[in-house]
C-alpha cells in the first residue's frame, strides 16, 4: 500500500515538472523573437532604403554619407537646370519685318532714282564667345522695285525693274547692354526668285517714240548678288528690337549677257538700299 502511494506521488511530481519546463521554453522563445524587432526587420531587408532621414541621425558615419548624397543629387539637378537655362538664353528664334528705299550705284547708273522694298523672314540669334557677341543669320523674302528716268534732251527714257528674291544676311552683332544698343556687320547674299522689267522712251513734246509701246524684259537682272551690310539697333525689350540696316552690293545686278536695251548695255548696277526693321525674338 505504501509502495503504491509512493508511485502515484512520483508520477504527479514528474508531470508537474514537465509542464513547467514546457511553459518556460515557450516563454523564452516568445521573448527571443520579439525582444529586438528592428534588428529582425533590418536583417530581412538587407539594407536601408533612405525613406526616413532621421532614423540614423545619431550615427555620425551615416549622417556624413547621407549629407554627401544630398549634395551630389542637388548639384546634378542644378547643373541640368543651368544647362537648360543657358541654352535657352544663348539661342533665340524669331521673325523680322523690314521696309525701306533702294537705288543703284555704279558706272552709267545715272537716272536710277529711289525705289522701295519690303520683306519679312526668320531670324536666329546665337550667342558666341561672350554674352555680348552673337551670330545673327536671317532668311528673308524681299520684294524690290527700282525706277529709272533720264532726260535725253529730245526725249526721256523711263524704266522700271521689279525683283523678288531671298535675302540671306549673316550678321555678327555686338550688344552694348548698358545702353540697350547693338551694332552689327556682315555678308549679305541675295538669291533671285523672279523678276521683270519694262522700258519706254517719251518725246519731251509729249509724243511717245517707239510707236507708243513699252518694251518688256529688254534688260535682265542676275540670279544672285553679294554685298556687305552694316546695322545699328535698339532693344525696346529683351525680345523686341528695332534697327536700321544699310546694304551695299559689289556685284552687278544687271545681266549684261541678256541685256539688249542700248541705254543699259554698258551699265554696272550695284544695289544700295537702307531699310528699317523690327524683330521679335522668342
Amino acid at each position: 500500500m505504501l509502495l503504491r502511494k509512493s508511485c502515484l506521488l512520483a508520477s504527479l511530481v514528474l508531470a508537474l515538472s514537465t509542464s513547467a519546463f514546457a511553459q518556460s521554453s515557450d516563454d523564452d522563445e516568445w521573448v527571443s523573437v520579439d525582444s529586438n524587432p528592428s534588428a529582425s526587420s533590418e536583417s530581412k531587408s538587407g539594407s536601408y532604403d533612405g525613406s526616413n532621414d532621421s532614423e540614423f541621425a545619431t550615427d555620425e558615419e551615416y549622417a556624413s554619407a547621407y549629407a554627401r548624397y544630398k549634395t551630389q543629387t542637388t548639384s546634378r539637378s542644378e547643373i541640368s537646370k543651368q544647362r537648360s537655362e543657358g541654352f535657352s538664353q544663348s539661342v533665340f528664334l524669331g521673325a523680322r519685318l523690314q521696309g525701306g528705299f533702294n537705288t543703284f550705284l555704279g558706272s552709267n547708273s545715272e537716272g536710277w532714282g529711289a525705289g522701295w522694298n519690303v520683306g519679312a523672314g526668320l531670324i536666329i540669334k546665337i550667342s558666341m564667345f561672350t554674352k555680348n557677341f552673337s551670330l545673327v543669320p536671317e532668311l528673308t523674302f524681299n520684294y524690290r522695285q527700282y525706277n529709272y528716268e533720264k532726260d535725253m534732251d529730245v526725249y526721256t527714257n523711263k524704266a522700271k525693274l521689279n525683283i523678288m528674291l531671298f535675302e540671306l544676311p549673316i550678321m555678327f552683332r555686338y550688344t552694348f547692354e548698358q545702353y540697350d544698343f547693338f551694332a552689327a556687320a556682315g555678308l549679305h547674299l541675295g538669291l533671285k526668285l523672279m523678276g521683270d522689267s519694262e522700258f519706254s522712251s517719251e518725246a519731251n513734246g509729249g509724243v511717245v517714240s517707239n510707236n507708243g509701246n513699252k518694251s518688256s524684259n529688254t534688260f535682265v537682272s542676275t540670279n544672285m548678288e553679294v554685298g556687305l551690310a552694316i546695322q545699328g539697333g535698339y532693344m525696346l525689350t529683351r525680345n523686341v528690337h528695332i534697327d536700321l540696316r544699310i546694304v551695299q552690293s559689289f556685284t552687278n545686278l544687271l545681266n549684261q549677257g541678256l541685256t539688249v536695251e542700248e541705254s543699259f548695255v554698258k551699265s554696272t548696277l550695284l544695289t544700295f538700299y537702307a531699310n528699317l526693321g523690327i524683330s521679335f525674338l522668342f
